[in-house]
């Protein structure tokens, strides 16, 4: 539960903070936003598939406390590891 929570915490401060810097960018001169637009875009991305990798690894769990299937379990496994690769792939990007 302590994972849970800390990951919505984490996922909701980044959304702020990405909200914040779109709009700052519409203030900035068109040289410069050019540059910018695409880090924010990866921002974006990069929460999407966090709020996604939080979303499967919840499902995880309670998908294994509930006994379904090993192949749904290995499904929902891999989506959740592709996601947080995502995340990290797109971390070392920006």
């Amino acid at each position: 539960m302590f994972f849970a929570a800390l990951s919505v915490l984490v996922l909701q401060r980044r959304y702020s903070r990405w909200q914040r810097a779109k709009a700052i960018l519409q203030e900035l001169p068109t040289e410069i936003r050019s540059a910018q637009e695409r880090r924010i875009r990866l921002e974006g991305w990069r929460l999407v598939l966090m709020a996604a990798s939080l979303v499967l690894m919840t499902g995880l769990v309670f998908s294994a406390f509930l006994g379904v299937p090993a192949p749904v379990l290995l499904l929902l496994r891999v989506l959740a590891i592709l996601s947080v690769l995502a995340v990290v792939l797109l971390g070392l990007r920006l």
